[in-house]
């Protein structure tokens, strides 16, 4: 008796916090039930491949003339960098100086004073997947900057990403958001014009021409940035000095200084500010600028809050291409969840018919125990902040069908040991102890099954897997333990029919 109250004690508190915690913190819908939008992207590995060969062909440049090597040039292609040198004897020191600064280089050489650099196979892997990693982990910074609610930013494939966002519609500003860049960048300008072909007989190697952000000017630069998006401390939304929106931002202690010792030097000269490969405003130089700087333009309030999000979470490492788009209406969500739910109050009170005419008072209380379990399940599932989907309900319907199961091993085998003359509370203790150990496995086999899902699953999956992994916890504690002390219960008072 004594055991009996202490449980009921425990089940009173653990159906009071349930109900607080279903009250005080709601479920999150998915996209199926919420309405949103999805996306596949794929980021521009070519891009991102010809960026590091150009990036590295600086590098291995000054690295070989710091040396004292011979070269006439190191130029870098989409696929390749080739080192032209002028004597045959300076090849070996050439190429043992490449493998000293570049480990991840392949050597050829294709003809007689030119050195084929490529990248290996290995080394080839290992960057896209650097790029897809940083790739989602811009996207989820972004999209938690954003403010939607339980978002799904996720690899499928090899190469691709998946973004869900529940509850936004605007796909607009969401393909502004996660298909920026944000690759900032402030360079030294050598000449400006309105006629790019002007520019062009002026174009080197170490420069590049750029277009302004409103078309019409051109801008001759410096190809290497004095400073980069990576070089951000923080972005603000701020304004300029005519009171127009603009964009603030802050660099960290080591840029400050690099940045101060280059606008010193640089007095008079104009200085590009770059974004998305484009010219965003060239002032000149005017003192020693240190640590703060301001980007203006001809932006709205919205564009400088979107721009001052992008900037504060970090560039991408190469563009993303849109491979497929698309809007699920609240509407269609809508309909699913009034669907689900008229089928799941239809279906419960078929089950609870059917349970009640084959098994009585026992049928009673497996009704109290299965709506116990879909109180715990949708409890973990609000107080782990979990999602659900449509996936996600045939999750809990299985999981429904499970506790029924339960029950039903359970129930059969009291039958059997009354069958064989025993008396109702010795039935009940032998049939619960006789059928634990295929409930056991049951739940434990689930939890496991559910858990693998979760892990290597995706999206829809991972939402099928959490309500299962939830509602089978929930099962074992409602189905399996309560189930026994209810029994017991009717079994004392003498109201156990079954």
């Amino acid at each position: 008796m004594r055991n009996t109250a202490y449980n009921l004690l425990i089940l009173i508190a653990l159906v009071a916090l349930s109900v607080g915690v279903v009250v005080v913190k709601p479920v999150n819908l998915g996209l199926d039930l919420k309405g949103g939008i999805s996306m596949v992207l794929q980021p521009d590995y070519a891009k991102a491949i010809k960026h590091e060969y150009e990036r590295l062909a600086r590098t291995l440049e000054k690295e070989l003339r710091d040396r004292g090597l011979r070269i006439l040039d190191v130029t870098a292609f989409p696929d390749r960098i080739e080192v032209e040198y002028l004597e045959e004897e300076e090849r070996a020191r050439i190429a043992d100086a490449v493998k000293d600064v570049l480990r991840e280089f392949e050597i050829t050489e294709p003809q007689k004073g030119i050195l084929l650099l490529t990248f290996s196979e290995r080394y080839l892997d290992q960057l896209k997947k650097d790029i897809l990693d940083q790739t989602i982990e811009v996207l989820r910074n972004r999209i938690d900057k954003l403010g939607v609610a339980q978002p799904v930013v996720t690899r499928i494939g090899g190469e691709r990403v998946l973004v869900e966002l529940p509850g936004f519609l605007d796909i607009e500003r969401a393909k502004r958001i996660i298909g920026s860049t944000a690759s900032l960048e402030l360079r030294l300008v050598i000449d400006s014009s309105f006629s790019k072909e002007e520019l062009e007989e002026k174009l080197t190697k170490d420069t590049e021409i750029l277009p302004s952000r409103e078309g019409g000017e051109w801008f001759l630069l410096d190809k290497i940035p004095v400073i980069t998006g990576a070089d951000l401390k923080t972005a603000y939304i701020s304004q300029d000095e005519f009171g127009r929106p603009a964009v603030g931002f802050e660099l960290k202690s080591e840029a400050a200084g690099k940045f101060g010792d280059f606008t010193m030097k640089n007095i008079g000269k104009r200085l590009a500010i770059v974004l998305e490969g484009k010219v965003v405003s060239a002032p000149v130089i005017r003192s020693r600028i240190s640590d703060r700087g301001q980007i203006t333009g001809n932006f709205t309030p919205e564009e400088v809050r979107d721009l001052a999000l992008i900037l504060r979470t970090g560039s991408l490492p190469t563009s993303l291409t849109f491979l497929q788009e698309k809007v699920v209406g609240p509407s269609l969500g809508r309909d699913a969840i009034d669907q689900g739910i008229r089928a799941g109050v239809i279906g419960f009170l078929l089950l609870l018919l059917i349970v009640i005419a084959r098994y009585k008072t026992a049928g009673i209380s497996a009704t109290i125990s299965i709506l116990l379990n879909a109180l715990l399940l949708w409890a973990g599932l609000a107080g782990l902040g979990g999602t659900l989907t449509l996936p996600g309900i045939a999750g809990i319907i299985l999981n429904m069908g499970i506790a029924v199961d339960s029950n039903v091993l359970i129930f059969e085998r009291v039958k059997e040991e009354l069958r064989l003359g025993n008396t109702l509370r010795k039935a009940v203790e032998l049939g619960y102890r006789r059928t634990l150990s295929a409930v056991w496995d049951t739940h434990v086999t689930l939890l496991v099954a559910s858990l693998i899902l979760f892990q290597f699953g995706s999206g829809p999956v991972k939402g099928f897997a959490t309500t299962l992994a939830i509602g089978t916890i929930a099962s074992f504690i409602s189905n399996v333990y309560y189930t026994k002390v209810f029994l017991d219960i009717l079994a004392r008072k003498r109201w156990l029919r079954i």
